[in-house]
């Protein structure tokens, strides 16, 4: 099932608590993000070494700071299935409820989005996250972010894995802000998040 699917159906108090978590602003994220020829352009145009995007209008760096910016995520901090029914049923009436729906759509966001893998099993890599819940704008998503789709692009490209670990979807808002905006800080268009504008 598709993030929006399930983030669209949860009541107003369960999107209070995905705010108070800073990670509402995927709120904004398109029903259908993923163009996959773009994005099999934009990972074969990606050097792993230089963390740069080569393509015919020039280079793009591809940085911990680009993800926060993208998704207005701070990069300067510290089962599916059953996980997308604990998000849209658990109850958050008491504190426990809360904290328990908190875990669960951490889980969520980084299985169905931010740390996507084929697999649909929760991997060691997305239980951080829920074992300090309570911090969870104070962690260093963007570069949590980051650093696991170049694994994923790496592995894509040099050992031929069948699909590329990572956010996708943060490659092509890099890709297309610095393409038609370019690095201008100074237009309130520019002003992260980017996906906001998307």
């Amino acid at each position: 099932m598709k993030f929006r699917a399930i983030y669209d159906n949860l009541s107003d108090d369960k999107k209070a608590l995905v705010d108070e978590m800073g990670l509402g602003v995927f709120q904004h994220l398109p029903n259908d993000y993923i163009n996959h020829k773009i994005l099999n352009d934009l990972v074969w145009s990606y050097n792993v070494f230089t963390n740069k995007i080569s393509t015919g209008v020039g280079e793009f760096l591809i940085t911990s700071e680009n993800v926060g910016h993208a998704f207005g995520l701070n990069y300067n901090g510290k089962l599916l299935t059953f996980v997308q029914n604990m998000v849209k049923e658990c109850p958050i009436g008491t504190k426990l409820e809360k904290r328990t729906f908190k875990r669960a759509f951490g889980l969520f966001i980084q299985k169905a989005f931010l740390l996507s893998i084929s697999s649909h099993y929760i991997s060691p890599i997305h239980l951080p996250v829920i074992r300090d819940i309570d911090n969870t704008r104070e962690r260093n998503w963007a570069h949590h972010v980051n650093s696991f789709l170049i694994q994923g692009i790496k592995e894509y490209q040099e050992k031929g894995s069948q699909a590329v670990k990572g956010c996708h979807f943060v490659l092509q808002i890099i890709y297309f802000k610095e393409r038609y905006e370019g690095n201008n800080l100074n237009d309130p268009n520019a002003l992260p998040p980017w996906i906001q504008q998307w």
